[in-house]
């Protein structure tokens, strides 16, 4: 079976199953696309009912044809595409791209049909794009085995672009709009169903393209996580970013996507997780991939944060400076001898501060702007540069700006951004190679995007991101809850901080414990029936002497007796432990994700947790300073620095917890299905978290 996607995608054969001789058809397309782009393989239209096919010699059958063609595209009816893979089959072809619908997408009948046509294929060594897809192209080598109507509208041109879809539609409308941008695009492959073939798969191959500086995605669903963050781990390598759109955040863009494409869309949150540990920039839509693809092609790169923002107008200043901030970049300031520079070309009504404000000065004295970009390079200050031309009219020399402010790019490496509204200025700066944005608000946002990027890739080289385990997943199998101090002796075995305590069956043993534990402690009944203690009375809080524990014991144990004889509930025993206090409670979870794995969860804590819904997700396994990122994301977090005279939590000993948390999930393989910490208490003063309730549900004994 071939691996080789990139291969796949640039066939020296091809042959059409269903082949028309109308260009219009979805049949005849491909056929005319690869005469008018310069396909220099063999094309073989495939139809019985015709001799020739636009201006091609047809043939009656696969085995007709006079070689084995790397490729075939399927465009038959959907009841005819398994006896079109056998044909592919049996004339050895690499590759099939299944134009044809009518599968997983329409439900459990059509997936059955779909599993059969993989088994076949993987049987005989034959990959397959779709089916439903809109097809596969290449356009540098004018492999184009795509039906969309978007190559007649927008001609094709080679260029350092991957779009990569599950969506047909989808992958056009970016084409479209990188087209209309003037950037090229060398492949343009939609995944539909992925019955084989999958997105990730596509993107880790074209990733090791020499000549690809962008990567965008679009998915609905992700089924091979470890796939996706390989070809993560090829794009940091190579510093290119892959801007994706993941689509169905909402439970009704779920259910959307789960009836388009077959497939079931995984939480979202869990997508922000898995996307952001592996340095995978999530935009909103098609048109976003499009508009922040441009700020990466040129190839600049900035040293920092620190921008400096240019325009002819105030009010544009005033907006970068405010978006600036919102992107986390910082208006770099010029002093001493570099405001002294500035001083010396900018006319006297200009002030010579971050942001420049030229007002009218542009009109009259076109080359100050040339000067003012070569100050800033000279400098050495300005990270990245954000230009402003909000409106250009008679006296603006708009070839000139774009023309100074290109080279002024290639020769500093210095990454600018420009922003304008009218499209005949945008089209001069294009023109230049230079990326132009409808607003202040995206033009900073596309640098501060680039900022991340550099960020993100640096601490990737420095600490890959670890490859998500794959293991099987019981799906089926019973659930064993465990009791609490089964949990705690669980995540205790895990190297995972636990509250000293001590299980009692006894009043002797109530006594041993205090004297073991001091007092005051905390009494809880302990069955493996029972998750939630405090609502059947289980619970009892600050017992501060003999007296008071031995009191708790004797009632809770009667209630768990009587639970026992009545219910039938497991009786367990009274747990006595420290009782705990600490600055802020947290919730530390653990689950098993069908897509992702084991994924691990903190946040904020408490009886109110669902509520408050301040919670951050990683998937496991990750590092201590993805887990301090995470942490940091949380809105409690504000308060965990040194405050008011109080000293700042151990962020680190909490992070390690978590990464201890998630090393155990993967090592347990599955055989732990999760684990609930609530509530897990954080002190300050550099104490460790200790977590005072837990209950871990780990697979069934099999049979």
């Amino acid at each position: 079976m071939s691996d080789n996607i990139l291969e796949l995608l640039a066939p020296r054969s091809v042959a059409i199953l269903g082949a028309s001789d109308n260009p219009i058809k979805a049949g005849g397309r491909p056929i005319d696309y690869m005469r008018r782009y310069g396909f220099a393989g063999h094309v073989y239209p495939v139809n019985p009912k015709r001799a020739q096919i636009q201006g091609l010699q047809a043939y009656p059958e696969l085995a007709a044809l006079p070689d084995a063609p790397d490729v075939v595209v399927v465009s038959v009816a959907g009841p005819e595409v398994e006896q079109a893979i056998d044909q592919c089959l049996a004339v050895k072809a690499r590759a099939a791209v299944i134009y044809s619908s009518g599968f997983a997408e329409l439900g459990e009948a059509g997936a059955a049909q779909q599993r059969r046509l993989v088994e076949r294929a993987r049987a005989g060594g034959l990959r397959l794009f779709g089916p439903n897809t809109q097809g596969v192209a290449n356009f540098r080598d004018g492999a184009i085995l795509h039906f969309s109507t978007m190559i007649n509208e927008e001609a094709g041109q080679d260029g350092p672009v991957a779009i990569v879809s599950q969506s047909g539609a989808g992958s056009s409308i970016v084409y479209g709009g990188l087209r209309r941008k003037g950037i090229g695009v060398r492949y343009m492959v939609a995944t539909g169903n992925e019955a084989d073939i999958t997105a990730a798969e596509v993107l880790r191959a074209v990733a090791a393209d020499p000549d690809i500086r962008v990567l965008l995605l679009y998915i609905e669903s992700l089924k091979d996580p470890a796939v996706l963050a390989q070809a993560a781990r090829v794009a940091h390598q190579r510093d290119i970013p892959i801007l994706t759109v993941k689509a169905g955040r909402t439970q009704a863009g779920q259910l959307t996507a789960s009836s388009h494409t077959g497939a079931l869309a995984g939480e979202d949150t869990l997508a922000d997780a898995f996307l952001r540990q592996h340095g995978i920039q999530r935009v909103a839509d098609f048109r976003e991939l499009v508009e922040y693809s441009q700020v990466f092609i040129g190839g600049q790169r900035p040293r920092g944060r620190k921008v400096v923002a240019i325009s002819n107008s105030g009010a544009t200043c005033v907006l970068a400076a405010d978006a600036a901030e919102d992107q986390g970049l910082a208006l770099c300031q010029f002093e001493g001898d570099g405001q002294a520079a500035l001083k010396a070309v900018l006319p006297s009504f200009v002030s010579a501060r971050n942001p420049i404000d030229m007002t009218t000065a542009l009109l009259g004295q076109p080359h100050i702007y040339g000067q003012t970009l070569e100050v800033v390079a000279a400098q050495r200050q300005a990270d990245m540069i954000c230009v402003g031309f909000p409106i250009g009219g008679e006296g603006y020399d708009f070839a000139d700006f774009s023309a100074q402010t290109g080279r002024f790019a290639l020769a500093s490496g210095v990454p600018v951004a420009v922003s304008a509204n009218q499209e005949w200025v945008a089209q001069a700066f294009r023109a230049q190679g230079v990326p132009v944005f409808d607003s202040e608000r995206a033009a900073m946002r596309a640098l501060g995007m680039l900022a991340r990027h550099v960020d993100v890739n640096a601490a990737a080289l420095a600490e890959p991101a670890a490859l998500p385990p794959v293991f099987a997943k019981d799906e089926a199998g019973d659930s064993v809850s465990l009791d609490e101090v089964a949990s705690l002796a669980a995540l205790a075995q895990a190297g995972l901080p636990v509250v000293q305590h001590r299980l009692c069956r006894s009043a002797d043993d109530v006594r041993h414990a205090l004297r073991e534990l001091g007092a005051p402690v905390v009494a809880k009944g302990v069955s493996s029936d029972i998750t939630h203690k405090s609502e059947l009375g289980l619970v009892r809080l600050g017992l501060a002497d003999e007296a008071q524990a031995l009191a708790a014991f004797h009632d809770l144990d009667r209630v768990l007796r009587g639970l026992s004889a009545s219910q039938g509930i497991q009786y367990g025993g009274v747990l006595l432990a420290r009782q705990q206090r600490g600055a802020f409670e947290l919730a530390v979870g653990a689950h098993i994700d069908d897509v992702y794995g084991p994924v691990v969860m903190v946040g904020q804590g408490g009886v109110l947790v669902e509520a408050i819904d301040d919670v951050q997700f990683l998937v496991a396994p990750f590092n201590a300073t993805q887990a301090r990122e995470a942490i940091g994301r949380l809105r409690i977090a504000r308060a965990f620095g040194a405050l008011r005279g109080m000293e700042a939590v151990d962020v680190d000993a909490l992070a390690q917890m978590l990464v201890r948390l998630g090393d155990w999930m993967v090592q347990a393989q599955g055989q732990v299905r999760s684990v609930d910490a609530n509530p897990v208490m954080v002190s300050r003063a550099g104490v460790a978290p200790v977590l005072v309730d837990a209950v871990v549900i780990r697979a069934g004994e099999t049979s």
